[in-house]
């Protein structure tokens, strides 16, 4: 049967970069994108690709995952080192054994005693089952308050490739430069600096993405990963910080909980990552999260709503437990409230609660402001970092209009908003949910979303639910992503034959502006297009000017923002600043001048853009 190439561990593409002479290296790239559409067949564990009449790659795949060079073998004379065989791998996701994300097992006194509350620096969550003996007996290391010799060394062994691919940019950056950083990566993992070794792996998965036209790769998103890589692993090499992360994320004892489901949300990564997060609350209000994230695509996260929560005995599914509530003893969970499903948990099912009822309904009684203030400071942490639900809005919105790509809403309190996708994909119900919603000007209807840090203004809806008294025929509420809302669900009055065409604004019966169109700082977008165009071309970007006119430093100082001219400044200076040798003839350094510009105003364009969003909801 037709398939897909199996994940691998990221050492079998590794050796497999290395085994090839130069002259081979030169060509992988081209070969690549080759094979990259040829198909594929699967017989069980074993993947076979046909590279010619004479030609094919097999690969092993024990439990689903290439774990050892030996499991891959072609049928050429230079086999194992030929292209073939690199070639092949090159487009096989790579699979992070590490980072493996678990539903934990039952912590035991010992191994709670030794564990502190984090979370793996892998932006992944949930595991098989089979997965989970050992999970909280690996007890997280030690370490001391500075790195070791090898630590120290693997380290900068990351940085050192970072600041490759940095100055190559993504045009410049195929698989040999992805197999030094994966390589760096393994050496990270090995010397116990997780939290670089994860972020170097992030930002590997992106660069096959872009390298293999995949089309959710986004720019924006690669950009965000390298800013995160350069920033822990510069904060290690310079003794800022000596956070090296966790091998796994460690769960903890909480005893007995009684949750009431939220919501549930699709996650698709663009790491290769895909699933279910489901929220729930207790009686005291604090959000908890059930996670079901692994290797995957838009067709897993599809079915993530379907797929039965792993906890204790219960045999809800996500979408169900949002419907309904739990009663968990022996709970384990994150320093982030994700919960475990270990073999000491017991769940079983109890009665939930609607969001205009305790405990739920005071989620939406804080002050927007103090939701937003949340929101924000949590958007500040990586993912993996984040106490569930801190990025969360809860919010009371009236539609008012919709131009077919965003509905404009107003909140409770008058504040503008913008409802745009959270997810823009055809296998998930987000867009065609929200045209359905838009249709229906002067529906209230309770909202859970995240604000959008790119747009002033603007959130992404994950589910809604009829405010009190209105009657929608839906059970409880619509998760966003899996339900599919139809205009019979909905009050009829509200229902309009035609889509509201948006206005730039629209004035209310007293003469007051009902919304107002999301902007952003044209000047501010001048730094951050530098610095992405700098992630996309590399560091030769910088070395010619971006058009005729003022250059973009000259604009943000025009727009008063001195310090991000200055960041932009001293960018194009360290691209510029490269040593010649006696001929006359460019030479090249080490790079790190050129990263450490390209971190700075990267990290100023990414906290402005934040703090200018923040600012707008509090008009």
């Amino acid at each position: 049967m037709n398939a897909s190439l199996p994940p691998i561990d990221a050492p079998v593409l590794v050796e497999a970069v290395d085994g090839l002479p130069a002259r081979l290296r030169k060509k992988l790239d081209d070969a690549a994108g080759r094979f990259a559409g040829l198909a594929v067949v699967a017989d069980g564990e074993l993947y076979t690709v046909a590279i010619d009449d004479a030609t094919t790659v097999t690969l092993l795949a024990p439990g689903g995952v290439v774990r050892t060079a030996a499991e891959v073998t072609c049928t050429c004379l230079l086999a194992p080192n030929c292209l073939h065989r690199a070639g092949v791998l090159s487009n096989a996701p790579v699979w992070d054994a590490s980072a493996a994300p678990e539903t934990t097992a039952a912590a035991t006194p010992e191994t709670t005693a030794a564990t502190t509350p984090e979370t793996t620096p892998a932006g992944t969550a949930a595991a098989t089952p089979a997965a989970t003996a050992a999970v909280e007996a690996e007890a997280a290391e030690e370490p001391g308050d500075e790195l070791g010799v090898a630590q120290r060394a693997a380290v900068e062994h990351v940085w050192r490739a970072a600041v490759a691919v940095l100055g190559d940019g993504v045009s410049g950056s195929g698989t040999v430069a992805r197999a030094a950083l994966l390589r760096a990566a393994h050496e990270a993992q090995a010397t116990k600096v997780y939290k670089p070794a994860a972020a170097a792996r992030v930002v590997a998965t992106l660069l096959q993405a872009a390298r293999g036209d995949d089309a959710h790769y986004r720019l924006a998103d690669l950009s965000d990963a390298m800013r995160e890589l350069l920033l822990v692993t510069h904060a290690l090499r310079t003794g800022a910080s000596t956070e090296r992360g966790a091998a796994r994320r460690q769960y903890h004892v909480e005893g007995s909980l009684r949750l009431y489901g939220l919501c549930s949300t699709a996650v698709l990564a663009g790491t290769g990552h895909a699933g279910v997060v489901t929220y729930a609350a207790d009686r005291d209000g604090r959000l908890w999260m059930v996670a079901d994230v692994m290797p995957g695509d838009a067709r897993r996260a599809a079915r993530g709503g379907d797929a039965t929560l792993a906890m204790g005995e219960t045999a809800l599914t996500h979408r169900g437990f949002t419907r309904a509530g739990l009663v968990v003893t022996g709970a384990t969970a994150t320093g982030g409230r994700q919960l475990g499903a270990g073999r000491g948990v017991r769940a079983v099912t109890a009665s939930g609660a609607a969001w205009h009822e305790e405990p739920l309904a005071g989620l939406w009684a804080e002050p927007v402001a103090a939701q937003v203030h949340r929101a924000f400071a949590a958007l500040a942490v990586p993912v993996t970092e984040r106490t569930a639900g801190a990025d969360l809005l809860f919010l009371t919105v009236t539609v008012r209009g919709t131009d077919g790509d965003a509905i404009q809403a107003e909140h409770a309190d008058g504040t503008p908003l913008t409802l745009r996708v959270a997810v823009d994909h055809p296998a998930l119900g987000y867009r065609e949910n929200l045209r359905v919603l838009g249709r229906a000007a002067g529906l209230r209807m309770l909202l859970i979303a995240r604000p959008d840090p790119g747009r002033p203004g603007t959130v992404l809806p994950l589910a809604v639910a009829p405010v009190e008294g209105e009657q929608w025929r839906v059970d409880g509420h619509a998760d966003l992503a899996f339900d599919r809302l139809h205009g019979s669900q909905l009050p009829q009055e509200h229902l309009r034959a035609e889509v509201a065409a948006a206005r730039p604004a629209a004035a209310g019966p007293a003469g007051e502006e009902v919304w107002r169109p999301a902007v952003r700082d044209p000047a501010l977008q001048l730094l951050s297009a530098q610095v992405e165009r700098t992630v996309n071309g590399g560091r030769v970007m910088l070395t010619f000017p971006a058009g005729r006119g003022p250059s973009d430093a000259t604009r943000l100082r025009r727009a008063r923002l001195d310090a991000g001219a200055a960041l932009l400044d001293r960018l194009v200076e360290a691209a510029n600043d490269r040593p010649r040798n006696a001929f006359g003839r460019l030479g090249d350094d080490d790079g790190t001048a050129f990263a450490q510009a390209w971190l700075a105003a990267a990290t100023y364009a990414d906290a402005a853009a934040r703090a200018l969003a923040e600012a707008s909801w509090l008009g």
